[in-house]
């Protein structure tokens, strides 16, 4: 079984009481979250490279077989020109050097694609062809022009997945193909019955690959667990761990 479940960042001072005790230092947050979580995805990535020695602390934070999934950073993902144009490909061997330090508890990079940007079959081969073989990847379109199969087994005959992003608590007959799944649970309440049909999806997919899911941060108030970090709790609990 290799599921991994946690939400999208950790220092969140307004999750005490009802998950970080009262008077645990800030500095504490990330032990104590991977005390009780198995991943986490870092939104820092995403805006600004991140130094050596910050992500080797989160490293550090965390037992062997967390994982961690990294938010591409906004150049490659939101610019005028997607990799490998206008020095992308540089700036993208640049930002996977920066996450070294994760070493092997970087778990996924995950690419999310802003809603203005369309489809671009072209566009996406030479993205494709830059991102390095074996890299797990996931890539997150949420303009409605790149919902076809099509676009799904390119990137999964590179190695890659498609995200899966939900907010209506619809349940899918199945992931997206790759090596690796990945999921975003952003609803803002679940009902008992889709919970634990995603749970039931989550597990049938991990019995074969690395599933990587995490539940939204804001807008949830912590302990509610058919939501947000109180959710992510539920799926561990419920997955036996």
């Amino acid at each position: 079984m290799s599921l991994h479940v946690g939400t999208s960042g950790w220092a969140y001072k307004e999750w005490k009481p009802a998950f970080y005790p009262d008077g645990l230092p800030q500095d504490r947050f990330l032990a104590h979250y991977a005390s009780v979580l198995g991943a986490c995805e870092i939104n820092a990535t995403h805006y600004r490279l991140q130094s050596e020695s910050a992500v080797a602390r989160w490293a550090d934070a965390t037992p062997p077989g967390f994982r961690f999934a990294a938010k591409a950073h906004r150049r490659l993902t939101h610019a005028r020109a997607l990799p490998p144009a206008e020095g992308g490909d540089v700036f993208l061997e640049r930002f996977l050097e920066s996450l070294i330090p994760l070493g092997d508890r970087l778990g996924a990079v995950l690419l999310q694609f802003p809603p203005t940007r369309k489809r671009d079959d072209g566009v996406l081969s030479d993205l494709l062809s830059c991102l390095p073989r074996g890299l797990p990847v996931a890539l997150e379109f949420r303009h409605d022009s790149w919902d076809d199969p099509v676009v799904g087994d390119r990137v999964a005959a590179h190695g890659g997945t498609l995200c899966v992003s939900d907010r209506q608590g619809a349940v899918l007959d199945r992931l997206p193909d790759g090596p690796l799944a990945y999921v975003r649970l952003r609803g803002d309440a679940y009902t008992p019955e889709s919970r634990a049909a995603w749970l039931d999806l989550l597990q049938r997919e991990a019995a074969e690959r690395p599933v990587y899911v995490f539940a939204k941060h804001e807008g949830v108030p912590a302990g509610d667990p058919f939501a947000g970090v109180g959710l992510a709790q539920w799926l561990m609990e419920a997955d036996g761990r």
